[in-house]
């Protein structure tokens, strides 16, 4: 039974951290496919919450595609459910470009101008001047599986704005030396979703999200484009690969502070 001081250390409202306790147990095979989940009554009982944050959490099951209810029958696993797609955050440059290769994007937000001082977390370089902001959804098939804000300096959309509309903009910085693009800065954080970041993803509100900011400078450190990226966090991994120099004994576990 999960105990209330462990819900109270989180600021989600209760149906949803219940829903991703039983997200969490479905993607482990505790209920396989087409399996029934435990009556309303027993799930009430395992996690203390009352029936309707119970309700609640099965609701937003349902709505994601994980379970059907079944009127007087009950809760079940969906028999068609498939291994749900997770996104490995890109940790190279190269990683980052190969990702966006088949990316599609749609605009969910009219193109707008902005000072340079409405960049959010900028973690390179100076922004100054006037940039172009794009808000897009970027998918991989049928499923959108980030949001991301985008400003450019205005120049550089101006002369591109064709490419920049039709593809990450990452990609563009790649192939065209001429926009002189010298280092990137990215920071990692994890939040919750906001009003817009949910009803972008098809997320619950509050629900746990990964964002990445990014931005991208020249040589001089001023600021090309800045990026402000939203994944959902169930759909995102990080994966590492750590070159352990044994042989000198600079790896040893009692070499660590």
């Amino acid at each position: 039974m999960t105990t209330a001081a462990l819900y109270a250390r989180s600021p989600q409202p209760l149906f949803i951290q219940a829903a991703g306790q039983l997200r969490l147990r479905i993607e482990a095979g505790d209920w396989p496919s087409g399996g029934r989940l435990p009556a309303l009554d027993a799930l009430q009982a395992e996690f203390g919450l009352s029936r309707a944050t119970m309700r609640g959490a099965l609701e937003l099951l349902e709505r994601d595609g994980l379970i059907q209810r079944r009127r007087g029958r009950g809760a079940y696993v969906r028999p068609d459910l498939a291994a749900r797609h997770t996104y490995a955050l890109p940790t190279t440059w190269r990683a980052l470009i190969a990702s966006l290769e088949d990316v599609e994007t749609e605009l969910v937000a009219p193109l707008s101008r902005v000072n340079a001082s409405a960049l959010r977390g900028v973690v390179a370089g100076a922004a100054t001047g006037v940039f172009a902001h794009l808000r897009r959804i970027h998918r991989q098939g049928d499923e959108p599986y980030c949001l991301i804000d985008i400003h450019v300096r205005q120049e550089i959309f101006d002369a591109n704005r064709d490419e920049i509309l039709a593809r990450p903009i990452i990609l563009l910085f790649a192939e065209q030396s001429a926009l002189a693009l010298a280092r990137v800065g990215q920071r990692v954080t994890f939040s919750s979703a906001d009003e817009v970041t949910a009803a972008a993803l098809d997320i619950a509100l509050g629900a746990p999200i990964v964002e990445i900011v990014r931005t991208l400078v020249d040589r001089d450190g001023a600021v090309l484009a800045h990026t402000y990226v939203r994944y959902p966090g169930e759909r995102v991994r990080l994966e590492f690969t750590f070159e352990a120099d044994c042989a000198t004994g600079a790896g040893r576990p009692e070499d660590a502070p």
